[in-house]
């Protein structure tokens, strides 16, 4: 199964060019190494807060990309920060959609770090029923994974115990 990897710089698209986008570095890798850390528990909770329009949403996108691409360790279940990067509506109309939206989200995130494969984060890159196998077929299904797995399926067939 054959992905459209797309553009192999961003796993999600920045909105501001790099020319624009200036005096960030800080932020950026304040919140990466704080993500990095992770890792060994050694970060706590971080908030980023600032008026609208301040740029935001931009900082996220681009230390998730750093994430996404800048780890060598991508494989390593216990050494690498896995990125994801959700967009919330700003209505929920139905909570078996947002449900099963956010955790294909996080398969596909999970999936594209671990095969280091932007194309799969897009449902033209890889189909909702395909996802599964790919991931079945190309990775180590941990005890974790499987619980994602087995949620996921749970929702699809909207038999989730809540």
């Amino acid at each position: 199964m054959k992905t459209n990897k797309g553009d192999s710089r961003w796993a999600i698209r920045p909105l501001v060019s790099e020319e624009v986008y200036t005096n960030r570095e800080e932020h950026l890798e304040y919140l990466y190494n704080a993500a990095i850390k992770a890792t060994t528990l050694r970060t706590m909770s971080t908030v980023l807060l600032g008026q609208r329009r301040m740029g935001k949403t931009e900082i996220f996108k681009r230390v998730v990309n750093k994430l996404f691409f800048g780890q060598d360790n991508y494989r390593d279940e216990n050494a690498s920060v896995v990125p994801v990067y959700y967009s919330f509506k700003d209505t929920v109309a139905d909570r078996w959609d947002f449900s099963t939206k956010y955790v294909e989200n996080f398969l596909r995130w999970y999936t594209a770090f671990r095969l280091r494969d932007p194309g799969i984060l897009f449902k033209q890159g890889v189909a909702r029923d395909d996802l599964i196998k790919l991931i079945k077929n190309n990775l180590n299904i941990t005890e974790g994974l499987q619980g994602a797995l087995n949620v996921y399926d749970g929702l699809l067939k909207k038999d989730v115990n809540a």
